[in-house]
């Protein structure tokens, strides 16, 4: 993907990916407000649709069904996505700081990032309890919980606390889901008042019936006293558990209250009719971490109806136009699922159903929802014919007041040997080299696949650093070369900042100086690296040392042509992007520390090492067996891949360099590996900041493995070298199962 931007000159930051938000976004996206550049700011790529959740408990629904993905939301609306949590807001600044220690600037921002139980409420609950929220990490302690009573033979103690809705239906979820897994627990359900609460007494009455159907013991006005570890402390009794769920009693992230804004008793923003801030005009709340004039139940009913009115008003304040107030619904349609496919619906107090019907049509409005963000939006408009012609050459130069913005909160590692660098107005950086050593020096530059300047910044800095960690040099200085989109001055200092506070953590993580570089503007973000290493001559790794006998060791999996390509396709998916960053952002630095660190004795270095990165695991294997005069055998069945990786190429999903790299394919011969089989795409497949692809003597192969694991590097054995056949016209030998 290339994200080519159309020009713009005012940011809007939404932060959170909340009922309104998910909407909103889509919204913005049909009707865009001329100028406004889209960012999302979520910790997941998955947001959870909370209607769903006790069926996704209950094992009605897959995760992929109940979540929103977000980052592909997001590439369909034209929005940037940033992975990360806010930890502080100073609107006076217009400026956010994220979890990572970076920071985003916005010209106008909405907050939807709901609320979380109150685990702080009650003594010992934050040590023993398991909230319902954040969702993923709640769903992943359930499911590992339902694979561990698979192999306990005693009773489990469940306890849930919490009577409302959210408690009611997830105690029926959790009974349900147990007797399908053929398990038994005792259930017990803890709220300090009635029973659903706010409800009309037949819906009370009914879900009441279904508790007791399920051997779900109820304790109502037994407010919860202390949490124990196996046991919670009652006015007048006690209750056992071994599994506590807490959906009771929200409270808001506490940045928020931090940020100076106006707030309720729990931290909620304040907002007025138009879903602003009194106090801040350029900000916006919306869902269950606002808090609207006469207070709303933090349902999600509420979130769904205020994202038209979000949307529109955050459209309009950007615009300079009037803003619209939103009105609450008074009485709306409520669905409660009870356990098995049923439901107990009702409709202010005097409409109440229930039954499997009602789940069926409470199904149907779930699924209907949820379809919504599937559904194609517009395509993205061309970007308007410009007023005056760039200037191409020197002319396309940036700014020198965007430049200094966005490197003046850079502090860039002072290294030993930097004479001169970015710090200093010379023409040049200034270099004092190590007598005896060798100058390694590699260059990469290429177009931004995702439009998140700090992500792609690392990635890129990291891919530069690959050349020389694969070579077995210490990086020693950098020069960067930047493309920045044509945006308004203040948005590309935005964008360069982060850029380059992403290249900097990764080139100051590698002991790598920052000396300089050049920037210029055009129709998309790109970014690379000079990057200048040091090593001494016995030390170094080539791509020609290999010896027949040898094993083959790659880090890392393959896979991430493939997976930036699905964004191009429209199949791109969140965790899989999620586990295409992580690899990309894992970089080769530990792998070589790992492999440096075990010397030279009997034959334990690499024999020959390269990173796999454009031509592909067969192009770059290529390289070595020439190099080396070998040839070598392949196991398809060992070869790693990144989640999601073989559906991509069997949905006809590659990247644009495949013809061109599956020529290598003419120096395999198959042995047992059909000529259509899609692992093949993967091992052609280009890389972008791929793993290290090693050779090394059979008896040290295990001493590197564990060298690499010890650093937390994942590396498997994937073939072996054997002695060139050179009457043969193959070069790769692909197999499918059997050692090395």
């Amino acid at each position: 993907m290339n994200p080519v931007s159309t020009p713009a000159d005012r940011d809007l930051v939404l932060v959170g990916g909340g009922h309104s938000h998910a909407l909103a976004l889509r919204m913005l996206a049909m009707n865009r407000e001329p100028g406004l550049r889209l960012t999302l700011v979520s910790p997941d790529s998955l947001a959870a649709y909370s209607g769903m959740l006790p069926g996704l408990v209950a094992g009605h629904y897959t995760l992929e069904e109940t979540h929103v993905d977000l980052r592909r939301l997001c590439q369909a609306s034209g929005a940037r996505f940033v992975r990360a949590r806010v930890t502080d807001l100073d609107p006076a600044a217009r400026r956010l700081t994220l979890d990572d220690g970076t920071t985003l600037d916005y010209d106008w921002l909405s907050l939807d990032v709901g609320a979380t139980p109150d685990l702080d409420a009650v003594p010992g609950a934050a040590a023993h309890a398991v909230p319902v929220k954040p969702v993923s990490d709640f769903h992943y302690r359930w499911r590992s919980l339902l694979a561990d009573l698979d192999h306990r033979t005693d009773e489990l103690a469940i306890s849930v606390v919490g009577g409302g809705a959210g408690g009611t239906e997830m105690i029926l979820a959790v009974a349900r889901a147990l007797i399908d897994h053929g398990l038994a627990a005792r259930l017990t359900l803890v709220t300090a008042g009635e029973l659903l609460p706010g409800y009309p007494d037949a819906v009370r009455r009914r879900m009441a019936r279904r508790l007791a159907d399920y051997g779900v013991r109820l304790c109502t006005e037994s407010p919860v006293r202390r949490v124990e570890a196996s046991r919670l402390i009652l006015d007048h009794d006690t209750v056992a558990h071994d599994f506590l769920l807490w959906c009771t009693g929200v409270k808001a992230a506490p940045w928020l209250a931090a940020s100076g804004l106006p707030c309720d008793e729990r931290g909620f923003v304040r907002v007025d009719e138009r879903l602003r801030s009194p106090a801040d005009k350029r900000i916006f709340a919306a869902g269950d971490c606002a808090a609207f004039p006469g207070g709303l139940p933090k349902a999600g009913v509420y979130a769904v109806r205020q994202a038209r009115t979000l949307a529109h008003n955050l459209a309009a304040a950007a615009g300079g136009r009037a803003l619209r107030a939103y009105r609450p619904q008074k009485r709306f349609l409520s669905l409660l699922s009870a356990g098995d496919r049923d439901a107990v619906g009702s409709r202010g107090p005097l409409l109440t159903v229930a039954g499997p019907w009602v789940w069926r049509w409470k199904d149907r409005i779930d699924r209907r929802f949820m379809a919504r963000f599937d559904e194609p939006l517009p395509p993205m408009p061309a970007p308007a014919a410009e007023a005056a012609p760039h200037c191409a050459g020197c002319g396309a130069k940036i700014g020198a007041g965007a430049l200094g913005e966005a490197l003046e909160r850079l502090q860039p590692a002072v290294r030993e040997g930097i004479e001169a660098g970015v710090d200093q107005a010379d023409d040049a950086a200034v270099i004092r080299w190590p007598a005896g050593q060798r100058l390694v020096q590699t260059l990469d530059y290429f177009p931004a696949f995702l439009d998140e300047p700090f992500v792609f910044g690392r990635v890129a800095a990291l891919h530069a650093l690959s050349d020389l960690y694969a070579m077995n040099a210490t990086p020693h200085s950098a020069l960067a070369t930047v493309c920045v989109p044509r945006h308004h001055p203040r948005l590309q200092g935005r964008d360069l900042q982060r850029l380059m506070a992403g290249a900097v953590t990764e080139l100051n993580r590698a002991g790598c100086t920052l000396v300089g570089g050049h920037t210029i503007e055009g129709p998309e973000l790109a970014a690379g690296f000079t990057v200048n290493g040091a090593a001494a001559p016995e030390a170094l790794w080539h791509k020609g040392g290999a010896r027949p006998g040898q094993c083959l060791i790659l880090t890392g999996a393959l896979g991430t042509g493939i997976q930036l390509a699905s964004l191009m396709h429209g199949r791109a998916r969140g965790p899989w992007l999620d586990a295409t960053l992580e690899a990309m952002l894992a970089g080769n630095g530990a792998a070589r520390e790992a492999l440096a660190g075990l010397g030279d004795l009997d034959g334990t270095r690499p024999g020959a090492c390269t990173d796999v990165t454009g031509f592909g695991l067969l192009g770059h294997l290529l390289e070595i067996c020439q190099q080396s005069d070998v040839d070598a055998r392949l196991n398809l069945e060992t070869v790693p891949l990144l989640p999601g990786t073989l559906t991509l190429v069997e949905a006809g999903v590659t990247s644009t360099l495949k013809p061109a790299n599956d020529q290598v394919l003419a120096r395999c011969e198959h042995h047992g590996v059909a000529t259509d089989d899609p692992r093949l795409a993967a091992l052609t497949d280009p890389q972008t900041s791929g793993g290290l692809l090693f050779s090394i003597d059979r008896e040290r192969a295990p001493a590197a493995l564990a060298a690499l694991r010890r650093h937390r590097v994942p590396a498997t054995q994937v073939g072996e070298l054997t002695v060139k056949n050179h009457k043969a016209s193959a070069t790769m030998t692909l197999h499918d199962g059997g050692p090395c």
